[in-house]
């Protein structure tokens, strides 16, 4: 019970925290989120699909459970999310948050409606 609280607790305050950053390119933006966020996401949404976008010999270290990996630094990113289906929601996450913000944006501008970006990458979520 008390863990159910402290849940709608978070979401309570995330939901006054959320902000958006905007693609400038395209005007569309996406939601950025911190790890406590990201964590009710995970819990509300089961649909939800949660993409790594760190190296290879990052992943090797540990991963969010059921991630998605698809390397930000690889020739082949932008070929690797145009599978993905863009009516879907994501959650995107590298190793400090930096990667994840290129990432995100350029999902919105292949069309992806729903991204957001989780602050802080997996350096955040394994503390």
């Amino acid at each position: 019970m008390k863990t159910l609280l402290a849940v709608a607790v978070l979401l309570i305050i995330g939901i006054g925290c959320k902000s958006k950053v905007s693609n400038k390119q395209s005007g569309a933006t996406f939601k950025d989120v911190d790890v406590a966020e990201a964590n009710v996401m995970i819990a509300q949404n089961k649909d939800l699909i949660i993409l790594d976008v760190r190296t290879p010999e990052e992943t090797d270290l540990g991963t969010i459970s059921n991630a998605v990996l698809i390397d930000y630094k690889n020739s082949n990113f932008d070929t690797e999310i145009a599978k993905l289906d863009k009516s879907k929601s994501y959650l995107v996450y590298c190793r400090s948050g930096g990667r994840s913000v290129g990432a995100s944006n350029k999902m919105i501008d292949a069309g992806f409606s729903d991204v957001t970006n989780m602050k802080g990458g997996y350096n955040a979520w394994s503390k």
